[in-house]
């Protein structure tokens, strides 16, 4: 029996030991407005990590050792590099256009992988050039201005038009495609897409 007991506390220990070398890490991501910035690729010493920044601009994850740096990637903004000081909560903020060009490979890392994303919205941020996602879920098509301010794209969803709220339900990891409209593309549409059209077509 006291041999048993012994292992168990063996396994046990050997299990705490290698959490223990664990270091949670909370990375938040900024805009020079003090906004969060959702779907901003995180870096380790350049090395792409799985998961994007969610909704709120926040990246949160379990390290074993610290990386020297840390970079956050953005393609409609840019990219900003910090050296790593150890601590737990780290915050980066990203000029528009700073850094850009040292973006390099960095873009060609950028895989459109629909299960890392929360919600459409999270997939949509950053993925499609004149297409900007705020913080609360507003779709702008650039290019389009209205007189009333309604500039809310055309929603198509498997060939049938749906409300913002039933868009906003699409699960990520469902989608099959996605495509956005602009421009002549979207007379076919008549009025009803004269704020772009976004097109989506799912798995089922």
């Amino acid at each position: 029996m006291k041999k048993y007991i012994i292992i168990l506390l063996g396994i046990l220990f050997f299990n705490n030991s290698i959490h223990s070398q664990e270091k949670k890490i909370t990375i938040k991501v900024k805009d020079v407005f003090n906004k969060p910035v959702a779907g901003a690729i995180i870096l380790f010493d350049n090395k792409k990590q799985k998961i994007w920044t969610n909704s709120n601009g926040e990246f949160k994850t379990k390290i074993k050792s610290d990386p020297k740096e840390i970079s956050a990637f953005h393609p409609n903004i840019g990219i900003k590099k910090i050296k790593y000081n150890g601590k737990n909560n780290v915050t980066i903020i990203i000029k528009e256009g700073n850094d850009l060009n040292l973006s390099g490979n960095t873009s060609k890392q950028v895989i459109l992988d629909s299960g890392q994303f929360n919600t459409i919205y999270d997939y949509l941020r950053g993925q499609i050039s004149g297409v900007n996602v705020t913080s609360d879920n507003i779709i702008r098509i650039r290019g389009y201005n209205s007189i009333n301010r309604n500039m809310t794209p055309l929603f198509i969803l498997n060939g049938i038009e749906i409300t913002k709220e039933t868009f906003g339900g699409i699960r990520p990891d469902n989608i099959k495609s996605l495509s956005v409209l602009k421009g002549p593309e979207t007379s076919i549409y008549g009025i009803r897409g004269s704020n772009g059209v976004i097109i989506v077509k799912t798995r089922s």
